[in-house]
């Protein structure tokens, strides 16, 4: 039998973990930001870059992405664009074959295996010192890859990352833009005081001498940029490389997303083991645990603070209250699940959106547990 001490043990840590998870990490990084920044070089002398896109079966879209990337201004003799087309069995290689006089390039893949191994098997023809990676549906302003790489200038920079900006009706959304927002910004505080802990896949750059221990079963997002921490470069955002793209106004969507990108971060961690030890990678380490392991934790610290309320309600007008908060609160997102016009309220849109991200969360740990990967996937209809 627990006793009332060690419940309120319990609830006194999962509350820090949920705390720290969305509060205190960037509480504390916007302090340090004040006492301590680090400095980078930049300048308009522009390398040469290899351009990778990888698509599957994306005919309707395909187009748009290959017009998007002739507008950007860079000079041609130092901007080579790759399109890899991953088993696509559509019109897709037809439509982007349809553009070899206009530069375009394209690798085709017989056999599906994945957007990581598409930008795997473009980078061992790339030509380009640098490499810039974008997804087919992520849509760039013609100076974003000018401002992207402008960071290289700085021989410690390995890897920067571009800044999304979600095109949505914050009304009809699932919540995803408010939260792109709040990544972006915890982002900016990680590349002012370290490294980004990971960058965003739909734009990011890597000089090319960094890849060559590359696993391609691994989260590009994620497993480059540990990488390139572990290498000693430098790891950065650069706000102003601006990358579009449409918002999720399905939670289901939304919630099929995440968990695969929760799965493909815990199979980075599980490889790069290591790179979770302080006294090996400082603060780094401390970073990762921060924004991944506290956050992949809140799922259980919610249930520890239910059971743990339970427990102390009894004799406690404070327990009784946070429960039922806690009844309340799930109870206007399941509302929120089951009338869709209520989610463009935001009472229930935002319990909403916290529930489906945290129970990804949980059912990304079931998956990966029990041996689920993600290498191959559908693209997420926006």
């Amino acid at each position: 039998m627990i006793n009332a001490s060690i419940w309120l043990a319990i609830f006194c840590l999962s509350i820090f973990v949920i705390f720290w998870a969305y509060f205190g990490y960037f509480i504390a990084l916007a302090i340090i930001s004040r006492l301590y920044r680090r400095k980078i070089v930049k300048n308009d002398d522009l390398p040469k870059i290899s351009f990778i896109v990888t698509a599957y079966n994306e005919e309707l879209r395909i187009r748009r992405k290959i017009e998007n990337t002739l507008e950007i201004d860079y000079p041609k003799d130092k901007f080579e664009a790759i399109f890899v087309s991953d088993g696509s069995t559509d019109k897709t290689n037809e439509i982007i074959s349809s553009y070899a006089e206009k530069g375009i390039k394209l690798l085709v893949l017989p056999v599906r295996q994945g957007k990581h191994y598409g930008q795997h098997e473009a980078v061992k023809i790339a030509t380009g010192d640098i490499l810039v990676f974008t997804d087919a549906t992520t849509y760039l302003n013609p100076d974003s890859v000018k401002k992207l790489v402008r960071g290289f200038a700085d021989p410690s920079v390995g890897c920067i990352s571009g800044e999304d900006f979600v095109e949505t009706d914050e009304s009809e959304s699932a919540g995803e833009g408010a939260y792109v927002k709040y990544e972006m910004k915890l982002r900016s505080l990680e590349s002012k005081v370290g490294d980004l802990v990971g960058v965003s896949g739909c734009f990011f750059a890597l000089r090319k001498k960094l890849t060559d221990t590359w696993f391609s079963d691994l989260s590009s997002d994620f497993y480059l940029p540990i990488l390139t921490h572990m290498k000693g470069y430098r790891v950065i955002l650069e706000s102003e490389a601006v990358c579009r793209y449409a918002a999720l106004k399905d939670p289901e969507k939304e919630f099929q997303r995440k968990v695969r990108t929760i799965v493909n971060g815990m199979a980075v961690l599980d490889r790069l083991k290591t790179i979770l030890n302080p006294f090996k990678y400082g603060f780094f380490s401390l970073q990762i645990i921060s924004h991944k392991l506290f956050r992949w934790s809140v799922p259980a610290a919610l249930a520890f603070v239910f059971f743990s309320s339970i427990s102390l309600m009894e004799n406690s007008r404070f327990f009784e209250v946070v429960f039922w908060l806690q009844i309340g609160f799930y109870a206007v997102a399941l509302t929120g699940y089951l009338i869709k016009p209520l989610r463009k309220i935001l009472l229930f849109k935002i319990p909403l959106f916290f529930v489906t991200v945290n129970f990804s969360i949980f059912i990304a740990w079931l998956k990966f547990l029990t041996g689920r990967r993600y290498v191959t996937w559908e693209s997420t209809k926006r």
